[in-house]
């Protein structure tokens, strides 16, 4: 992606590890069956699981949950994730589906997407039992540093996490390249009730308006190589996509419930 920077998952969901020094801050955690793609990186690398120091959040949801106690436990690294998401990192909703997803089972990318994370043991995710908590504009002491936007909409603690001299941004599901209900791919927020507040969502790009990142790193997606200004200007034309939402649900609903890496 970046030197230094690795990206992990499959074609659904992205996570990614940072190395400094031969130190490595993971960030988010995918599928718990993704475990095995971390360990066959170390032992290429020759790295122990003690070079891990820090895991770092983009949000709370279980699509990017699903390494980390694991983590967190076996490397005995810290964790750390917006305060607005803790207690969705701690367990809220995360045995929970969300409607909207359910109500959305009859298109078929959105159904192979779920019938991979049901493989992939999204409902077997873990709670965050322990976790230190950030908030707007604060740069973390991990490996690789790393400075916090917060970007909230698509949860409440959803955040941006910039790189390397803010030339690279890990912007998890704030700014994503797939659509994972529709399969489309582009540059663009999450589509409609996939955000708990869509509205909300679609106005914190503006939050990171000014930032000169060459390459966007998404939690769905191809990784943007055009710069984010470009792909800011097209997510704010392709605007919030309602499309997600079945014609049959009238509901409202605020939870939020590729393999191996790539250079």
């Amino acid at each position: 992606m970046a030197p230094g920077l690795y990206r992990f998952g499959d074609s659904h969901v992205n996570w990614y590890v940072l190395e400094d020094k031969g130190a490595l801050t993971v960030i988010d955690g995918g599928m718990p069956t993704h475990w095995a793609q971390l360990l066959d990186w170390l032992a290429r690398r020759t790295l122990s699981i003690d070079a891990i120091k820090a895991v770092v959040l983009t949000h709370g949801h279980a699509d990017h949950l699903g390494i980390v106690e694991r983590v967190r436990r076996e490397a005995d690294a810290r964790v750390h994730v917006h305060e607005a998401d803790r207690p969705l990192s701690r367990g809220l909703g995360l045995r929970r589906p969300p409607r909207r997803i359910i109500h959305n089972l009859w298109r078929p990318h959105n159904l192979a997407v779920n019938v991979a994370w049901m493989r992939d043991g999204i409902m077997r995710v873990p709670p965050i039992l322990q976790a230190s908590t950030f908030s707007d504009g604060e740069v973390l002491d991990v490996p690789g540093k790393l400075r916090v936007i917060h970007t909230p909409g698509h949860s409440p603690g959803s955040s941006t996490l910039v790189a390397q001299n803010d030339t690279v941004a890990l912007t998890g599901d704030a700014l994503v390249t797939l659509d994972v209900v529709t399969g489309r791919s582009g540059a663009g927020i999450m589509p409609g009730k996939l955000n708990d507040d869509p509205d909300q969502a679609l106005a914190s790009l503006r939050n990171l308006e000014g930032l000169n990142a060459r390459i966007v790193l998404p939690g769905h997606g191809r990784p943007w190589p055009e710069g984010l200004p470009d792909a800011l200007n097209r997510a704010r034309r392709a605007g919030i996509d309602w499309r997600d939402v079945s014609p049959h649900y009238h509901g409202h609903d605020h939870t939020a419930p590729q393999r191996g890496p790539r250079r």
